[in-house]
């Protein structure tokens, strides 16, 4: 009888080898525990460990705010159902700040918000109640606002930003 080649030998080890790591493999995985890529910590420890690291971030200044198609008085910009609201965001020599954007009496909006530089991760809120905070970078960052229910008389809506 034959011997077969070296090579031959060290292929059929191999392919033995692939299964034998393959069936371990989907046997452990059978087994995972892990949280699915949920994070295992609370809004407040994630929010701790982020002042921690890059220190509470400063409230954006009403000047660094220039608004197109809306009227900003007083921290409160007024929005009409018919136009959108942009509103630019300068930079500034501070790494991070913080602009909070809150609809006042019963109003909704959609906000869209867009910071410069890179990496930038845009982000959008449809339909808008409840206040929500946004992180501007040092290069600065693009704030849309559009009235989804307005209030009053006229009809407009009111956002807070702190």
């Amino acid at each position: 009888m034959a011997q077969p080649k070296p090579s031959t030998v060290v292929l059929i080890l191999a392919v033995f080898a692939c299964v034998a790591l393959y069936v371990l493999g989907v046997g452990l995985g059978a087994q995972d525990r892990s949280t699915g890529g949920l994070s295992t910590m609370s809004k407040q420890e994630r929010e701790a460990l982020r002042e921690r690291l890059l220190g509470k971030p400063r409230p954006v200044e009403p000047e660094a705010l220039k608004a197109m198609g809306c009227e900003v008085s007083g921290g409160v910009v007024r929005v009409s159902p018919a136009r959108e609201c942009r509103l630019d965001i300068s930079e500034s020599g501070t790494r991070l700040r913080a602009v909070e954007v809150e609809p006042q009496l019963g109003s909704r909006v959609d906000v869209a918000f867009k910071p410069g530089g890179k990496p930038a991760v845009p982000a959008s809120f449809e339909n808008l109640e409840k206040s929500q905070s946004l992180d501007v970078p040092r290069e600065g960052a693009v704030l849309s606002l559009r009235c989804v229910r307005p209030v009053g008389n006229p009809p407009e809506c009111s956002v807070r930003l702190r």
